[in-house]
């Protein structure tokens, strides 16, 4: 069975134009979960641009749109990144469904946010140095959360996000006879930015901007590879906000003191979701039978103009906020000297190129129709509530 399935992938590969950068991907994975050697090892395949699309899709893996997974006989689940932020907050909505959960974590990890007496913890990486079989063990539905969203080197992008998402969907191939679903927590930096007015969707083809976008990329392509061996769904969050999030804490302390700074004069538009409302979007894409072999943004309804998002921050804040206006090569040449700084002393830049390329975008939107279609997702937490928990939150930890 294997070997039909191993042998299926290779030809829907082999028939594709699309796929040379994805047939290092799949040789990979399958040398990493031993099971290449005994099969064909040769995979014909020509260069162009990646379809967004995935290349493979069994017959059988197709579900009825919207129906669930059978509840019964259900397994564990196991998550990576559980004790991030948007980690965090699935594996609460997973236990609030009364799934039994794993996460996987380092012995360094801080497990301040996972509190749960009914949680079980099993220590590891992604990487060959995990006990993948005691990860593994009983476990159903794979919520792969774990990334780096920041880093001092280009590198480590994709020694995280590439390399260790191919070891994970390894090891998940070497236990398949179990997996029900392996959803990969991917980005909308993947896909890259749209234009003005004209957010992206699951057609547009990926065109990241960025190293961590590029890794994220990879990431995807690994888990299409072996689209035939798992079934595989992709989420896209864009920019998440909430209780716990570090990324945009900066935003909600620089307003809080009355000053917007912004790259450029233009205004940008953004799609944004709450950590919750993600969350549970993440586990309708794992229940779904219908979303086998589907990537999905999972966002809010609206994509916003930055500068009204500022003025309701500004609103709840009851402060007057003014605008900084940084024009854009002297942003990049603040990033050029942080990462020099960053090279010297070996710590994390404040900000870098990559980071100023990102804010300069005038559209980070996606649109949620295929997931409200196919999933029934819907958001739930409005802009305003979700922003003053967030502020909230924030006050109750001292951040503000």
């Amino acid at each position: 069975m294997f070997q039909n399935a191993l042998h299926k992938a290779i030809d829907a590969i082999n028939a594709r134009r699309d796929y040379s950068h994805v047939k290092k991907n799949f040789k990979r994975v399958l040398q990493r979960s031993g099971m290449l050697s005994p099969f064909r090892e040769s995979v014909n395949v020509r260069s162009s641009t990646l379809a967004p699309g995935f290349a493979i899709i069994s017959g059988d893996q197709k579900g009825e749109k919207g129906t669930a997974m059978a509840k019964s006989n259900q397994g564990k689940v196991l998550v990576t990144g559980g004790t991030g932020f948007v980690g965090s907050h699935l594996v609460e909505r997973l236990i609030e469904r009364n799934r039994a959960v794993r996460c996987l974590v380092r012995q360094s990890s801080d497990l301040r946010y996972l509190n749960h007496p009914e949680m079980e913890l099993c220590y590891g990486g992604l990487d060959d140095a995990t006990d993948w079989d005691e990860a593994f063990t009983d476990v159903d539905t794979v919520y792969h959360v774990a990334g780096l969203t920041f880093a001092r080197r280009r590198r480590d992008y994709f020694t995280v996000n590439h390399q260790g998402t191919e070891t994970i969907l390894a090891a998940a191939i070497k236990h398949r006879s179990r997996i029900k679903k392996f959803v990969l927590i991917s980005s909308l930096a993947a896909v890259g930015p749209g234009r003005r007015d004209e957010p992206v969707d699951e057609d547009t083809t990926p065109a990241p901007i960025t190293a961590y976008g590029r890794s994220k990329l990879a990431g995807e392509e690994a888990a299409r590879a072996v689209a035939d061996l798992l079934p595989i769904t992709i989420v896209r969050p864009p920019a998440v906000y909430g209780p716990r999030d570090y990324a945009l804490y900066e935003l909600f302390k620089s307003i809080a003191r009355g000053l917007s700074p912004e790259i450029g004069r233009q205004d940008k538009q953004v799609s944004l979701v709450h950590a919750g409302d993600l969350a549970e979007g993440i586990i309708l894409a794992g229940e779904s039978e219908a979303s086998t072999s589907q990537a999905y943004f999972i966002s809010s309804e609206e994509v916003y103009s930055l500068r009204s998002v500022v003025a309701l921050l500004g609103k709840i804040f009851d402060r007057k906020v003014r605008s900084l206006v940084i024009p854009r090569p002297v942003a990049y040449t603040v990033a050029m000297g942080a990462e020099m700084l960053s090279a010297i002393t070996r710590k994390m830049p404040v900000i870098n190129r990559d980071k100023v390329k990102d804010l300069s975008q005038e559209c980070w939107g996606c649109s949620i129709e295929k997931a409200k279609r196919e999933l029934g997702y819907r958001e739930q937490i409005s802009i305003e509530e979700g922003l003053k928990e967030t502020i909230n939150w924030y006050r109750s930890e001292g951040w503000l």
